[in-house]
C-alpha cells in the first residue's frame, strides 16, 4: 500500500502508466565475456559457478564486505560486494550466476588483481526461460519512488511475461501502411527488447516499438493542433483592416526605408490583423534586424483605427526606451504612448490605470506591471511581447487574457526552443526578418578560459584605445542575486585599480534605482564612459552604437539565448564586434559544448535549433520552456520525419471518407481527448 502511494505521487496511477516509464538506456549483457578476457575500467557480463562465498566486516565502521570467486573455462575473478550481506546466506558455493558489473584493479600484498565490483546477479536455474537481468539487453530506468532500476526491471518482466492486453489508440490502417506493431507489442519491445536489436538502435530511437510511440505522441499532438487551429479560425478577433488612410498615416511617420525583410513581415502581419481570426505570429529577427519599427508600426496601425495596442518588455531599462522610440516615432501625431512599469507609482500610475480602462490611452509599453489585477483595457487590439524568452508562458497568459481575443506578436532574436518546437510543428505563423541594416558586421564570437585573462585584458584596452567602448558581463542568478552583484561590485573596484585603471568606467546592476540606471546608460551613451561592468540588466534595452567589445564571465551559467542576445549588444554602429565568452574551470564537458554552438552559429535562428538538440523541445502546450515536456519520448528534432508523418495521418484522419473500422474512432478520439487534458490550453500563447 505504501509502494502504491509512493508510485501515485510519481503520476504512476496504473499499468499503462508504469509501462510509460521507459529505460533511459540500454545495457548489452546479451554475451557474457569470458572471465580471461577482462580487462580494467570496462563494465563487463560474465557467466560462471562461485567457488566460494563469504561475509566479513572490516576495520572501517559500519562497512560489511561479501566476497567471492568466479570461475569459467577461461579463468577466475574476485568478486566483492560491499554492504550486502545476505548475499552470503543466498548464493551457495557452487552456484552458477549471470555478473554484471565494472571491472577493476586492486592492489594487494601479492601484487594487483582483477576484481568485479558490486555486481548485479542472477542466479541460472535448472528450467530454461527467459532472464530479466541478463543474457540479454537489459533495459536501465531512472529510480521511481522507492524502487531501483533493477526493482522496476523486475516488475516490468512481470508484466510483459503475463502478456500485455491494452486498447490500440491507432487504427489498424495506420499501422499497416507505416509497417509498425500494436501498442502492446511496442512497449513490451521497448523495455525487453528481442533479437535482432542493437544497444545503437534503442539509443537512436529507431526500433519499430520505439517509433511507434514516437508517431503516437506526435499524432496526439498534431490532432490537438489541428482542432485547436480549426477552433481559433471560429473566433472573432479584433479586426485592424488595410485602410489607405492607415496607410497612408504610417508612411508619414516612418523615419527611413525599411528593408525588404521589413517589407514582406508587415505585409505578413497586416494580412492576419485584417483576418477575421485572431493573428498569432512570431516576428524573429537578429539583433538589430529591425523588429522593433515593424512591431510599432503594428501597433500605430491598431491605434489609428481606434483600438489599444500594449508592448510588454522584460525590463524597466528596455520599458523606458521602447516608450521614448515610440513617442519619438509618434510625435506630431495626437497618440500618446503610456509607460508602465513598477516604477511609476502615485498620481502618475492612477492616470495610466484610468487612461487604459477608458481608452483614452491607445498605446502602452510597459514590464510585468501591464498584466497586474487592478490593470484594465477597453479595448485591447494587439499584445506585442518582446524578447519572448525572458517571460513565462502564465505571464504571457495573462496579458493576452486582458483583451478578447486580441491579436498577438511575439518577437525576439532567439526563439528558446520551446517557440521553435511550436514553430516546427506548424502552431506559430511565422515572419523572419534575415537582412541586417547596410553595413553590419557578423560579431566574432571566442570562448576562453582563465589562462586567457591577460591577453583578454589587453585586447580590452586596446579596444578603448581606439575610441571603442566595452562590456563586461556578469551573470544574475535569482537564488544568489546579492552574490552576483557583489561579484559585478568588486571586479568593478579590481578594474579600476588594476588592468583598467585610468579608463572611465561605470557600474550597472539590477538593484539600482530606475533613475540610477538610465543615469549610468546617459553617460555610456554620451561617450562619457569608456568600459561598462554590468549584470545581465544590458542583455535587452542598452542600444550603445559605439561599444565594440563585450566579456561575458562565467559564460557556461547563462543559456544559449541570453549569450546570443548580449553578443548583439555590441557592433552596432558599423564597427566589428567582438564577444569573449569567459568559463570557470570548473565548467563541464557539456557547458563548453554549448558555448562552442556561439563560436560556430552567428543567426539566431541556428542557435536555438542547436539549443533544442541539446536540451529538448519543452512542453509545447503546456509551462515548460525547454527539457523533455509532455513528450515522453518523442524529440521533435529528431523525429522530424515522424512528425511530418505525424501531420499527414491528422489530416486523413480527420477527412470526413477515412474508413475507420468498428469502435476505432471512438477510442482514438477518446484517446486524443485524453491528450488534451494532459496538454492543457496554453498552446497559443508562445
Amino acid at each position: 500500500m505504501a509502494r502504491a502511494r509512493a508510485l501515485a505521487a510519481e503520476g504512476i496511477g496504473g499499468v499503462e502508466d508504469l509501462l510509460w516509464w521507459l529505460p533511459f538506456r540500454y545495457e548489452d549483457r546479451s554475451h557474457p565475456a569470458p572471465v580471461g578476457s577482462l580487462k580494467a575500467d570496462v563494465w563487463a557480463c560474465v557467466r560462471g559457478t562461485l567457488l566460494a562465498v563469504r561475509g566479513r566486516r572490516t576495520g572501517r565502521k559500519g562497512v560489511h564486505l561479501t566476497e567471492g570467486l568466479l570461475s569459467d573455462d577461461t579463468g577466475t575473478i574476485h568478486v566483492v560486494w560491499f554492504n550486502q550481506p545476505w548475499l552470503a546466506q543466498s548464493l551457495e558455493t557452487g552456484t552458477e550466476i549471470f555478473a554484471y558489473g565494472k571491472v577493476s584493479l586492486f592492489a594487494t600484498r601479492q601484487g594487483n588483481r582483477l576484481q568485479l565490483d558490486s555486481p548485479e546477479v542472477e542466479k541460472i536455474g535448472t528450467t530454461s526461460g527467459e532472464n530479466a537481468h541478463a543474457d540479454r539487453i537489459v533495459p536501465v530506468y531512472r529510480k521511481l519512488a522507492s524502487l531501483t532500476s533493477k526493482q522496476i526491471r523486475t516488475v516490468m518482466f512481470k508484466l510483459v511475461s503475463r502478456g500485455l492486453a491494452l486498447p490500440d489508440a491507432l487504427p489498424a490502417r495506420l499501422l499497416g501502411e507505416e509497417a509498425l506493431p500494436e501498442r502492446s507489442g511496442a512497449f513490451a519491445a521497448i523495455h525487453f527488447p528481442g533479437a535482432g536489436i542493437s544497444v545503437e538502435d534503442l539509443e537512436r530511437r529507431s526500433t519499430p516499438g520505439q517509433r511507434r510511440l514516437i508517431l503516437e505522441e506526435l499524432l496526439g499532438h498534431q490532432w490537438i493542433l489541428a482542432r485547436s487551429k480549426a477552433q481559433r479560425a471560429a473566433v472573432e478577433g479584433v479586426v485592424i483592416g488595410k485602410m489607405p488612410r492607415t496607410g497612408a498615416f504610417l508612411r508619414s511617420i516612418l523615419p527611413f526605408h525599411l528593408t525588404e525583410a521589413q517589407r514582406r513581415a508587415l505585409r505578413e502581419i497586416f494580412d492576419d490583423l485584417a483576418g477575421p481570426s485572431p493573428m498569432y505570429r512570431l516576428l524573429h529577427g537578429d539583433v538589430g534586424s529591425g523588429k522593433t519599427i515593424v512591431a510599432f508600426l503594428a501597433m500605430a496601425a491598431c491605434a489609428h483605427q481606434g483600438s489599444q495596442a500594449a508592448f510588454m518588455a522584460p525590463t524597466e531599462v528596455l520599458a523606458s526606451q521602447q516608450a521614448l522610440r515610440l513617442r519619438e516615432l509618434l510625435s506630431g501625431t495626437s497618440f500618446d504612448v503610456a509607460l508602465l512599469t513598477a516604477a511609476v507609482k502615485g498620481k502618475a500610475r492612477e492616470e495610466t490605470l484610468a487612461g487604459l480602462a477608458s481608452g483614452k490611452i491607445s498605446l502602452v509599453v510597459g514590464t510585468h506591471s501591464l498584466f497586474q489585477e487592478k490593470v484594465d483595457y477597453a479595448r485591447l487590439g494587439l499584445v506585442v511581447i518582446d524578447e519572448q524568452h525572458r517571460f513565462g508562458v502564465e505571464q504571457r497568459a495573462r496579458l493576452v487574457a486582458k483583451g478578447a481575443n486580441p491579436n498577438v506578436l511575439v518577437m525576439t532574436a532567439t526563439p528558446i526552443p520551446r517557440s521553435l518546437a511550436m514553430t516546427l510543428y506548424g502552431d506559430l505563423d511565422l515572419s523572419v526578418l534575415d537582412e541586417l541594416p547596410p553595413g553590419r558586421l557578423p560579431i566574432v564570437t571566442a570562448v576562453r578560459g582563465e589562462e586567457s585573462r591577460h591577453r583578454m585584458e589587453a585586447f580590452l584596452r586596446g579596444e578603448m584605445d581606439s575610441g571603442g567602448q566595452v562590456f563586461v558581463v556578469f551573470p544574475l542568478v535569482e537564488e544568489s542575486e546579492t552574490l552576483d552583484i557583489r561579484a559585478a561590485s568588486e571586479a568593478f573596484t579590481r578594474f579600476q585599480a588594476g588592468p583598467f585603471r585610468g579608463y572611465p568606467a561605470a557600474l550597472l546592476h539590477g538593484k539600482m534605482s530606475a533613475k540610477a540606471k538610465d543615469g549610468v546608460v546617459d553617460e555610456v551613451r554620451r561617450g562619457r564612459v569608456k568600459l561598462l561592468v554590468a549584470t545581465t540588466v544590458v542583455e535587452v534595452g542598452v542600444d550603445l552604437p559605439e561599444a565594440s567589445a563585450m566579456v561575458v564571465e562565467h559564460a557556461e551559467r547563462f543559456g544559449l539565448a541570453q549569450l546570443h542576445q548580449l553578443r548583439g549588444r555590441v557592433g552596432r554602429g558599423g564597427q566589428k564586434g567582438y564577444c569573449i565568452l569567459m568559463h570557470s574551470p570548473s565548467a563541464s564537458p557539456e557547458a563548453l559544448e554549448r558555448l562552442a554552438v556561439l563560436e560556430k552559429m552567428k543567426s539566431g535562428f541556428d542557435v536555438a535549433e542547436a539549443d533544442l538538440l541539446l536540451r529538448g523541445g519543452g512542453d509545447p502546450s503546456g509551462v515548460r520552456q525547454w527539457g523533455g515536456g509532455s513528450f515522453r519520448i518523442a524529440n521533435p528534432a529528431r523525429d522530424f520525419d515522424m512528425l511530418e508523418r505525424a501531420r499527414t495521418w491528422a489530416s486523413r484522419l480527420a477527412a470526413p471518407d477515412f474508413p475507420w473500422e468498428p469502435a476505432e474512432k471512438e477510442r482514438f478520439l477518446a484517446w486524443a481527448d485524453g491528450w488534451q487534458s494532459r496538454l492543457g490550453s496554453y498552446s497559443r500563447i508562445g
